[in-house]
Order: C-alpha cells, then sequence, then structure tokens
C-alpha cells in the first residue's frame, strides 16, 4: 500500500509540475502569442506580435573603409551607434560592407533609406531613422 501511495504522490507531483507548461505551450499554439510560449519569449518574437512595428527594424549599413575611419574600430563604431539608438528608445541592427572612398552609414527603415552619412555626421540620422521606424 505504501508503494502505491508514493506512485500516487509521484504522480501528482509530476502533473503539478508539468500541467500548467503543457497548458501553456497548448495555448500558445492556438494564439501564437510568444508571452505564453514556456521558455521561449525573445524580443523579436514580441516585437513581430505586438504588431507596431510589423517585424520592423533599423539597419544601419556601414560602407568600411578602413584607413579612414579616424582611429575608430569596427566594434567602437557599433557600440556608438547602438547607445545612440537607445538613447532614443530604438534599437539597431549594424552591417558593415566593404566600402570605396569614406566610411559612410545609411539608416535604412522599411522602404526608406535616409543617408548616406559621413561617418563625422552620423549622429544626423539617427533621429530621422528612430521618427521614420516610429511613422511605420
Amino acid at each position: 500500500m505504501t508503494q502505491r501511495t508514493s506512485l500516487a504522490y509521484l504522480a501528482i507531483i509530476v502533473v503539478v509540475v508539468v500541467l500548467p507548461t503543457a497548458i501553456s505551450l497548448g495555448w500558445y499554439h492556438i494564439s501564437k502569442d510568444p508571452n505564453l510560449r514556456p521558455l521561449g519569449i525573445t524580443e523579436q518574437a514580441l516585437r513581430k506580435h505586438e504588431g507596431g512595428s510589423k517585424g520592423l527594424e533599423i539597419v544601419a549599413l556601414v560602407e568600411w573603409v578602413q584607413p579612414r575611419t579616424a582611429r575608430q574600430t569596427q566594434a567602437q563604431l557599433e557600440l556608438a551607434l547602438t547607445r545612440a539608438f537607445q538613447a532614443k528608445g530604438a534599437e539597431v541592427r549594424v552591417v558593415f560592407r566593404e566600402g570605396r572612398d569614406v566610411t559612410r552609414i545609411t539608416y535604412i527603415v522599411g522602404t526608406s533609406s535616409l543617408g548616406p552619412f559621413p561617418i563625422a555626421r552620423a549622429s544626423e540620422g539617427v533621429e530621422s531613422a528612430v521618427q521614420a521606424f516610429h511613422m511605420y
């Protein structure tokens, strides 16, 4: 009888632990709301689900020319751009590609393209990019 009681307690514990997760996962598959997905919430999924930005993002396309960057590394430039956008309440994805003459930055928001801005004037496009992002 004690073995049966132990198995019953074990079954109850398993149900109590697993049932909320199973219900949450089932409801996630029905509603597609990432807030309900157990252990799987990502910022991208939440942004896409909220519908405000419709999965839209701000991309800073940097045409990188190594000798003409005023002794700045790619990591330093990416950090500066990320902080500038965070100060405006937005996120940015920085993409580097090989440039020709000078280092320039173009901000892409949806179908809008702002720039190119020389690296010395890169901050001028941040506010415009954030406003374009909020317009979508």
